[in-house]
């Protein structure tokens, strides 16, 4: 008799489940695939990380540019196409970040980020001017000095004719960059890849990355169960012991300089390595500086952002033109046009700025291989997307990926073709929208400009002092937090003698 009643309810608790899930389903004139009972169709999400995107790619082919799943009972809709992603992203009041983005709030706190309404507004407003090009230009002999780093790491290891992975040797390489450009100190990564700092960023890395992926570890019952928990503490405890450790030194800097404000001495304009961190403590909002956690979430949202996504960037960009000797030797021609016979010599920042072609082969890069594959958005409100009706509480997914590579965006979108982002009359592809590696509208990505001049500094030199010759493997793609290989990105390298 009891597993009679036991049975019952819980058939009874199915039935209520599905009644609502597709209930719920008829409020969106979005199509989907069928839901189960209680889990919604999360079973079609438990996949390996190189099947994910081949899973979304599966769901447009069956569906079209918009489709509807549950994740236990949370709706979820997929967005493939420019003319529902633009309306999205450009309303001001649909700037929230979906769901998953909770699963950094114990690494990153609510920084430019993970924050929204009038705090992500504020922030936004006086971080901007971090970004300014004469920063911008303080940062330049940080990006050179790790790139020569690099350069040697590249010259005695790896220019062998075997093929090797570039993602952890970039990855080491822009952590140097974003360390010493946000925070102000050299932490090495290059030369001591083994420290508990760089392992620490690798632990919380995978394990958001499970988290955004298993709808099952998502669920934070169950995720403290787990012994993921216990690294992800000590990974924080690493983190943001030292992300404190570095903000009480300058702050004791500044005190013994009885610097308190920003000044004409320590504007925007002013060469200091410490130029970012120095405008969180001292810049105010609404009259008052940010309290420590507030300048903690911040650095800390910076290092997270500029990390692997740049490394994405370059590693995907380097795989691109390691199939396209052409490429490179235009690269190659171009940097001889704007250095002159001196090709030895390191670019200043009005170098950079003219390597218009490099400049186009990394846009390019980024269309195929976006760093950030895909973006999320909590809709607080009812809406329609070009259409679409989108009830309040759904969490939206951009899939930038398949966008990027969608036939009605880009003629021939799996040919690489950096001239397609000309800005000549007879160019493709200039609608904002339909190029979202950075995003767009008014939570586009503040640190584009830096991005991309590190990415130009490090390109320039690995083509200037190497041949990058293609190896025939499937780097088997992953949306991980950034664009990853689950069977790495493989090259060979040669030395080029110029």
């Amino acid at each position: 008799m009891i597993t009679i009643i036991i049975l019952s309810v819980l058939v009874l608790i199915c039935l209520l489940s599905w009644i609502h899930l597709v209930k719920d389903s008829n409020k969106y004139n979005i199509p989907g695939p069928a839901v189960l009972p209680l889990v919604g169709n999360g079973i079609d999400f438990l996949v390996r990380r190189s099947q994910f995107l081949p899973l979304l790619a599966k769901f447009q082919k069956n569906f079209g540019d918009a489709v509807r799943v549950y994740l236990f009972h949370s709706p979820y809709v997929l967005l493939y196409h420019p003319k529902y992603i633009e309306p999205l992203m450009i309303d001001n009041d649909l700037i929230t970040k979906g769901k998953s983005y909770t699963f950094l709030l114990d690494w990153l706190g609510l920084g430019l980020l993970t924050s929204t309404g009038y705090k992500w507004r504020s922030h936004r407003k006086f971080l901007t001017p971090a970004f300014h090009f004469n920063i911008l230009q303080n940062f330049l002999p940080v990006f050179i000095k790790n790139e020569k780093v690099l350069i040697r790491k590249l010259r005695t290891s790896y220019c062998n004719d075997k093929s090797f992975d570039l993602f952890p040797i970039i990855a080491l390489t822009a952590l140097d960059n974003i360390t010493e450009s946000i925070m102000g100190v050299c932490i090495n990564a290059q030369e001591n890849s083994n420290s508990k700092y760089v392992q620490s960023i690798e632990d919380l890395s995978q394990i958001v990355t499970l988290r955004m992926r298993n709808p099952f570890v998502a669920e934070e019952a169950i995720f403290k169960l787990t012994p993921y928990k216990k690294i992800q503490d000590k990974a924080l405890e690493v983190l943001h012991g030292q992300t404190n450790k570095v903000i009480e030194i300058r702050k004791e800097e500044l005190r013994s300089a009885n610097i308190d404000k920003l000044s004409s001495d320590v504007d925007i304009g002013m060469k200091n390595k410490h130029a970012f961190l120095d405008l969180l403590l001292l810049a105010e909002v609404d009259g008052k500086k940010l309290d420590e956690e507030q300048i903690r979430e911040e650095v800390n949202t910076f290092m997270f952002e500029g990390h692997d996504t740049t490394a994405s960037g370059m590693v995907f960009s380097l795989f691109c033109m390691s199939k396209h000797p052409d490429v490179q030797e235009k690269i190659l021609q171009e940097q001889k046009e704007i250095l002159g016979d001196d090709l030895a010599r390191e670019p200043t920042y009005n170098d950079l700025k003219k390597m218009k072609y490099l400049g186009l082969v990394i846009k390019e890069a980024l269309r195929l291989y976006p760093a950030v594959p895909l973006i999320q958005r909590l809709i607080t409100k009812d809406c329609e997307l070009a259409g679409l009706r989108v009830k309040k509480n759904t969490s939206v997914i951009v899939d930038i990926f398949h966008m990027q590579r969608h036939p009605d965006v880009f003629d021939n979108p799996l040919e690489f073709r950096p001239e397609r982002f000309d800005t000549s009359p007879t160019a493709t592809a200039n609608n904002v929208f339909s190029w979202l590696s950075f995003s767009a509208g008014p939570r586009n990505c503040i640190g584009q400009k830096f991005a991309i001049m590190e990415m130009k500094v490090t390109l320039a030199a690995i083509v200037k002092n190497f041949k990058l010759l293609p190896v025939d493997t499937d780097p088997g793609l992953c949306s991980d937090l950034v664009l990853r290989a689950e069977n790495g990105v493989n090259i060979k390298l040669a030395p080029r003698h110029i």
